[in-house]
Parts: C-alpha cells; sequence; structure tokens
C-alpha cells in the first residue's frame, strides 16, 4: 500500500576533476507517500561539515538585551488573558510559557526552556525538553478547553540556533494554535483521512511497518516511539518520529513524553557528530475530527553552505516550493542508527 516512488536522473559531462574524462553524475527527485509531494537529493552523498564554532556569537549575544534571561524575564514578557491562562503563564519545571509578542496565530506561545542563555547540543538534556514540551501541551489544553473553535489544530516547533532560524539565542520552543492547520499539516491530515478511508488502516502505522520489512531506512524505537529516515525529506537529516495511538493533544502521554524526548536527545547526539549546528523540531496535532491522523515528529539538520555569509535555503525552496537535501535516507538511517541501539 505504501508506494516508495522514486526517479534516478543521470547527468553527462566532461569532468575536471577526473582529467576531463566524459562522467555521469546521478540526482533523484522522491515523492512522498503520504502527499505525493516532490522532493530532489542532490548527489552528495556524505555529511562533511567542518566544526562550528557557536561560542563567539554566544558571547556577543549576552552583550544584547535578551528578554527570557532569568533577572528580567518577569518584567519583559507578556502574560496571557485571565480568562485563558489563570496565572498568566504556564510554568513546568524551569521553564515558563509566555505569549508571543509576534504572534504566528490566533494562539500563539513561546515555551522559554531554561534559564540559561545558551545550551549547546551536548547540555540539551531529555529533561529540559521533557518540562518544555509539558508545559507547552499544558498550555494547549488550557486554551483548548477555553476556546476550542479556534485551537483545533496544534503544533509545538523549535528552531535551535539562527541557522534554523532562531531569533534569539536562548533556548525557547514555539507554540501555536489555531482554527486552521499550517499548510504541511493540512496536507498531511487530508491525505491520512483519504489513506484511511481507502485502506481502512493509518498510513504512519503502515509505513512503520513497511520500513521495517525492507530495513533501508528504519532507526529504531524508543518505547512505543517509531524512528525513520524520510523517504522524501524536506531537508538535511529529516527524521520523523511516529507516536502511535495518539492523534490529538489529549492523546499524548506521560510515556510518550519520556520516549520522544529520548529519541530527541539521540537525533541531536547524532548531529552533533556529524557537525550540523542547527535544527528544526515540529510536533504535529491534529483536530478531534481528523479520522486517520496519527501524531508524529519532524527533526531536520540546518547548516550554512558557507559560514557566515551562507544559509541552505535558495531559491529552489523559496521560489520553487522544492524542498532538496544532500543526504541519501539509507545512509542516514545507518548513521543515526547507532545512537538507537
Amino acid at each position: 500500500m505504501i508506494n516508495f516512488l522514486k526517479k534516478v536522473n543521470k547527468t553527462r559531462f566532461h569532468n575536471p576533476m577526473k582529467n576531463f574524462e566524459l562522467d555521469e553524475v546521478a540526482s533523484e527527485k522522491r515523492y512522498d507517500p503520504l502527499t505525493g509531494k516532490m522532493v530532489r537529493i542532490f548527489p552528495f552523498r556524505q555529511i562533511g561539515f567542518p566544526r562550528h564554532d557557536w561560542i563567539p556569537f554566544v558571547e556577543e549575544s549576552k552583550k544584547r538585551f535578551c528578554p527570557f534571561c532569568p533577572e528580567v524575564i518577569e518584567k519583559t514578557t507578556p502574560r496571557f488573558p485571565e480568562d485563558l491562562v489563570p496565572e498568566g503563564k504556564v510554568r513546568v519545571g524551569e521553564s515558563i510559557v509566555v505569549p508571543n509578542l509576534h504572534p504566528y496565530e490566533i494562539h500563539s506561545g513561546v515555551v522559554v526552556m531554561t534559564p540559561r542563555h545558551y545550551l549547546s547540543m551536548e547540555d540539551i538534556s531529555p529533561s529540559v525538553m521533557s518540562d518544555s514540551i509539558k508545559a507547552a501541551i499544558q498550555y494547549l489544553k488550557l486554551i483548548a478547553g477555553k476556546d476550542p473553535e479556534n485551537a483545533r489544530f496544534a503544533s509545538v516547533n523549535w528552531n535551535y540556533m539562527p541557522y534554523a532560524g532562531g531569533s534569539l539565542i536562548h533556548p525557547h520552543l514555539q507554540v501555536l494554535a489555531g482554527s486552521e492547520p499550517c499548510n504541511l499539516d493540512g496536507e498531511m491530515m487530508d491525505s491520512a483521512s483519504a489513506y484511511f478511508k481507502n485502506h481502512g488502516s493509518i498510513y504512519w502505522h503502515d509505513l512503520v511497518e513497511e520500513e521495517k520489512d525492507q530495513g533501508q531506512r528504519y532507526i529504531g524505537a524508543t518505547g512505543e516511539i517509531e524512528w525513520l529516515a524520510t523517504f522524501a525529506p524536506l531537508a538535511m537529516a529529516d527524521i520523523t518520529a511516529v507516536i502511535p495511538n495518539c492523534s490529538t493533544i489529549y492523546g499524548f502521554t506521560d510515556d510518550n513524553l519520556k520516549d520522544l524526548t529520548l529519541g530527541f536527545k539521540r537525533i541531536i547526539s547524532y548531529y552533533d557528530s556529524v557537525n550540523l549546528p542547527a535544527f528544526n523540531m515540529a510536533l504535529y496535532f491534529a483536530g478531534n475530527d481528523q479520522r486517520g491522523f496519527c501524531c508524529t515528529a519532524r527533526f531536520v539538520g540546518r547548516y550554512t553552505l558557507f559560514p557566515l555569509v551562507g544559509s541552505d535555503v535558495s531559491n529552489m525552496q523559496m521560489l520553487h516550493h522544492d524542498p532538496w537535501t544532500l543526504h541519501l535516507p539509507e545512509i542516514l538511517a545507518k548513521e543515526a542508527g547507532k545512537y538507537f541501539l
């Protein structure tokens, strides 16, 4: 039932790296098995970036104003209206959820993950992630109880460091809820609903079984959560976590949270080992009426082609909406899988 469709292109030229011998280089177009959207994989086969040192950027950021640092956070961050969040802010452990001053949606929160201004990849612990995501879920449940129509579709998101679009060094999550899903979220939900109608099963459950059988992109498991190298990646080192028996914020359990953050830590450790200095994460939740949907999380690595002046976003993404990556998912599964043993 799962169609892993790809097309291999062959380009011929006289290669100056091989004394101008006539050479042939392959690239791929892959199509997401759920949505059918096309992505491109360029012919680089190994991740080989120089080690990036964030410390100069961190030290420079400390000289500027940071609204999330503990000595100012209570004075500089907004509070939620009491009719939505009675205490004005949501707190779990050291994490704090505050309103986003520049909201993306009707309901838009920011989770300040820790009082520490900077966490290296090595310093990001499962407990910090667990408290932060738990705070995000509590916030989402509060607003869903008070404003269900405008909180039907939710996500928890993470931009780690500037290469990933993080506007502040201080670790934080973005939490969104609205009456409509984001574009990709909506495509996944519509496609999953159609798949359920046509096959009578949940796409992601079938995907996990198929990937296990093929053995090419299956990475491993943490508890009940299954981890896959995404067949049609949106960016570098794209990894999908499938959270079974969960479709909404109400089905997301403490065990899910523990297993998910353990897997996140393993992915971050892998990224750190191959010198991917930044990443994005999204945790997707559906509305109550989305049949066939399964909660998933998506992790992608971010980097720069040239330090300080480059980006991994080009005209292909911005003006053609063609995601691309330089790394084969099958190689990613072998490399990242070592962290799940």
